[in-house]
């Protein structure tokens, strides 16, 4: 999960009130449309790539009617309707498998930054945030399991696979910190994480070139 900004208001769903009209009434077009220049095509919250997905209301419309139409309450969250990939987590897991939740409790990540709140370790599991205690605690530690962030096998094997491909090169600059000056050190450090923006998991690969803590 990371941070994402959100554009102004989508005035195309301003005509549609809450109660009167069904969410199917959504122009589903024109929200994708936005949601892409937001997530660019990751996911909102377990950054997998949307191959399959689905329109997601961060308070769910079927217990916040008022907030079916808000575009502030949108994401883009892997899953669809074939249920073939993605309904054990984020979005769908929310709504249909997570327990006794308040939304207050969760990290939303067009306001919150979830930096604050997440370490991602080179295990390829999540964590709080060290030293963390109080609201932010229980927002971190709700956050993984409302959203099943660490327990879905399919996307923790992605996960930590994909940091399995760059373990050793993380590895290789740490070993060269105490060897190298420390401009030129932060340089290179700064180039691999240039080089993953965008992609696939990509806070959990920025916290392995930052951190590169295992547990």
């Amino acid at each position: 999960m990371k941070k994402l900004d959100r554009h102004n208001a989508l005035t195309c769903l301003d005509k549609f009130i809450p109660g009167v009209n069904k969410w199917t009434d959504a122009p589903k077009d024109l929200v994708w449309e936005e949601l892409e220049k937001m997530q660019r095509g990751i996911c909102a919250y377990c950054e997998c790539r949307l191959n399959r997905k689905h329109i997601e209301h961060f308070k769910n419309r079927k217990l916040h009617i008022q907030e079916t139409f808000n575009w502030n309450n949108l994401f883009g969250s892997c899953g669809d309707s074939s249920q073939k990939g993605g309904w054990n987590r984020c979005g769908i897991f929310k709504d249909s498998g997570a327990v006794n939740y308040q939304v207050n409790n969760l990290i939303k990540p067009d306001i919150d930054s979830p930096d604050d709140y997440l370490l991602f370790l080179t295990n390829g599991k999540i964590s709080p945030q060290i030293d963390l205690e109080g609201q932010a605690l229980l927002k971190a530690t709700e956050t993984i399991r409302v959203f099943n962030l660490n327990d879905d096998t399919k996307l923790f094997n992605s996960r930590r696979v994909t940091l399995e491909i760059i373990q050793e090169e993380v590895d290789a600059l740490y070993e060269l910190f105490d060897e190298c000056d420390e401009k030129v050190w932060q340089e290179m450090l700064d180039a691999e994480l240039n080089n993953i923006q965008g992609e696939e998991f990509e806070t959990a690969l920025r916290h392995a070139w930052n951190s590169n803590c295992l547990y």
